[in-house]
């Protein structure tokens, strides 16, 4: 036995209508003349391993191969009424053809059905004719019947967006025109192509290039490339270029992507939810997105194989197409892009071509590519911490289909969009991590400005992040560093100051949940004179920040500022923040994201050669040190007690760093200290900046050389008596 390798250059990943094209002319093989024959994807080209050789594999398809049954009694449109188009299904019902046999039949039958209505029937009288088909159908004519329609145990209908609603797009009806097409390309007396028809044939498999396209012919979604006028391919006013081979050859294929029979469809699913490989639309996540784009009629990705399989090999891989994470069916497309990244290659897939059915070209709805989602060999690192927000993300997107989250539903486009990209990225930087952390808190800002539509809907802040989110976004920077030292910071333990976390001053939060939930009354958030953080400007709001702190420190009976962090800073990094050296804007995003992670203990404490530190920020610093256990044990050294004094702080915040100076320096005097420092100067965002400084916790050995850097040693000081 010879096998022969075809490669059918007429058949594409994209368009849609060449993919499925694929699937149809390797379907009507495997079923009717080959069932043997194997096909795979290489270098996007769709290749057949049979025993036909070329002459006879064309033969098939023009002379031989039967078509399915395809009709839709249940559409107006569709032949079976008085208004409807009817050359195509005439034609078939008289022809003498044997290749239409099962044709003629099922026409006949589904006549028989429509029992002389003059009109398409609606609601609950075209269900109940869809119940009636579903039941009495022959076997191929609900082939048709499975792709088109979702119908579930309780009567409920819905229609996949593969095929429009159920096989009618617009005023486009499918199987009236499969029928048209049938009846151009094969005579309905001898079954037999002709000239034309076979040289048509071989552009639709082979590439070959012919003439003969039919002129103003529609193809629905599918084919957008060959719709004609400003968005096609033959000019700006030109009509659509359609070869009848392609429409029939899809639409056969479609015929491959049953729904599967589901026991429920509740008011959330889509419509496609049974379908293969279908899910919910991500309004984002590729480069024609449009600020329109709702991801209503959802995505339908369709998977490419390097390895020959047979037809039954890749009907399994389509009848279990339903992308699990974590032992739920993965809904929507970032579900399905997270669990494709978490389980690495199966079933030999390679990978996914994804195409969105959006509104483009006015409001036509067209099948366009989005992209391709690679299927690597190995999970990829880290997506799992996405799994984190599952919870909260399905709550913002319930909320942002409110007419009114328009800020909420944008920012939620952005963050899924973001998301998506990290789950399709083989190994995602921390930048990359780290964009996503910033996105994080600028929603979870947006739900603090909108405090009564945040509390009437019952939206909560973002959930507590696992620690490894920190290992993710580390790229090095001294923004991340300065954020996660910042992030981390909170009220040394006492019960009961509930002063918490400094991200109790971004939004109002109830102390009784651990800080973790909204404080909220009937209809709104609480408004709290904590709440500072505005974002705008990170100097201004630390600085506000430590100076609350102050003043909350002192009616507790905190000696020092009530801050300590479980990550610290280093020197270098806060003179570069005081220098005005970092990126305020990512700096104040970073901290905003990571306040919701799990702080986990780092040292980054100058290293290598002790550092002297800015002498400025010394100054400041021991005038007003937190009051930590690690900064007591530390300046218990220097025979001084953690100390802080508001109005060195207050003078600051004024920008007036002169009197702020002399100020401190009194007060390290007051300490039993002898300040080396006994002038300073600077501008007024200079002091802003140092007030702000004060919101970093540092380490022990910084500490200690913040000491040095502006006092001198207990032995060199002079006793009470000289």
């Amino acid at each position: 036995m010879t096998l022969h390798v075809h490669a059918l250059r007429g058949c594409a990943p994209t368009p849609l209508a060449h993919y499925l094209k694929a699937l149809g002319a390797f379907r009507l093989i495997a079923e009717q003349k080959d069932p043997e024959v194997r096909a795979f994807w290489r270098d996007d080209t769709f290749f057949l391993v049979t025993v036909l050789d070329h002459e006879q594999l064309l033969n098939f398809i023009c002379d031989d191969f039967e078509p399915t049954p395809l009709v839709s009694p249940w559409n107006g449109g569709s032949g079976f009424y008085p208004k409807d188009a009817n050359s195509g299904i005439d034609a078939i019902a008289k022809s003498t053809a044997k290749r239409f046999g099962q044709y003629r039949d099922a026409i006949s039958f589904a006549r028989a059905q429509v029992n002389g209505r003059n009109e398409r029937p609606e609601t609950d009288e075209k269900a109940a004719l869809l119940a009636e088909c579903q039941r009495q159908w022959p076997e191929r004519a609900l082939d048709w019947f499975s792709a088109a329609v979702s119908l579930s145990r309780e009567g409920t209908v819905r229609y996949p967006a593969l095929l429009g609603t159920g096989g009618n797009d617009g005023r486009l009806e499918f199987t009236n025109n499969f029928m048209q097409r049938l009846v151009r390309l094969i005579d309905v007396e001898t079954g037999l192509a002709d000239g034309l028809s076979r040289s048509l044939a071989c552009l639709a498999l082979f590439g070959t290039p012919e003439h003969g396209l039919e002129h103003g012919a529609a193809i629905g979604q599918f084919l957008p490339g060959g719709a004609g006028g400003a968005n096609g391919t033959a000019g700006f006013d030109a009509a659509s270029l359609v070869n009848a081979w392609d429409f029939v050859l899809m639409l056969e294929g479609a015929v491959f992507l049953r729904v599967a029979a589901l026991r429920r469809l509740n008011g959330i699913e889509l419509a496609q939810a049974g379908a293969p490989f279908a899910f919910r639309g991500l309004p984002g996540g590729y480069g024609s997105a449009a600020p329109d784009d709702d991801g209503g009629r959802g995505e339908q990705w369709l998977p490419l194989w390097d390895a020959p399989v047979t037809l039954a090999e890749l009907r399994a891989v389509f009848a279990e197409a339903r992308v699990s994470k974590d032992s739920s069916r993965a809904e929507g497309a970032l579900d399905a892009a997270r669990a494709i990244a978490q389980l690495g290659t199966a079933r030999g897939i390679r990978s996914f071509i994804r195409f969105g059915f959006m509104e483009r070209n006015g409001q036509s709805n067209l099948a366009v590519p989005l992209g391709r989602i690679t299927v690597h060999e190995r999970p990829a690192k880290d997506v799992r911490l996405i799994d984190e927000l599952d919870l909260w993300l399905e709550a913002l997107r319930r909320t942002a289909r409110d007419g009114h989250a328009t800020s909420l539903a944008r920012a939620l486009r952005r963050l899924q969009a973001l998301a998506f990209d990290l789950t399709t990225t083989a190994v995602a930087p921390a930048r990359q991590w780290g964009a996503l952390v910033e996105e994080l808190g600028m929603v979870e800002d947006i739900l603090v400005r909108a405090p009564r539509f945040t509390a009437e809907r019952r939206l909560r802040p973002l959930p507590s992040l696992s620690s490894r989110w920190l290992a993710a976004c580390d790229d090095g920077t001294v923004e991340y560093r300065l954020a996660r030292a910042l992030a981390s910071t909170r009220a040394p333990y006492r019960e009961p100051d509930g002063l918490g976390p400094i991200r109790a001053h971004c939004m109002p939060l109830d102390p009784a949940s651990g800080f973790k939930r909204f404080a909220a009354s009937a209809d709104s958030l609480r408004k709290d004179r904590r709440v500072l953080w505005t974002g705008r400007e990170i100097a201004r709001d630390l600085s506000a920040i430590v100076l609350r702190r102050v003043t909350e420190g002192a009616d507790a009976g905190f000696d020092g500022i009530p801050l300590e962090g479980i990550s610290v800073a280093n020197l270098l990094d806060i003179d570069a923040f005081v220098c005005g050296q970092v990126d305020d804007i990512r700096f104040a995003r970073l901290a905003r994201g990571l306040m919701a992670v799990t702080p986990e203990s780092m040292s980054n404490e100058s290293s290598g050669h002790p550092r002297k530190a800015p002498s400025l920020y010394a100054l400041f610093r021991v005038a007003n040190l937190d009051a930590s256990e690690r900064t007591r044990r530390a300046s218990h050294e220097w025979g001084v007690r953690p100390r802080c004094d508001s109005q060195t702080i207050r003078l600051l915040v004024a920008g007036r760093l002169r009197e702020a100076a002399r100020t401190a320096v009194s007060r390290l005097g007051a300490m039993g200290l002898r300040p080396k420092l006994r002038l300073a100067a600077g501008d007024a965002p200079l002091a802003m900046r140092l007030a702000a400084s004060l919101a970093f916790p540092i380490g022990p050995r910084d500490i200690l050389r913040v000491f040095e850097a502006v006092t001198k040693p207990l032995d060199l000081q002079p006793s009470e008596n000289s």
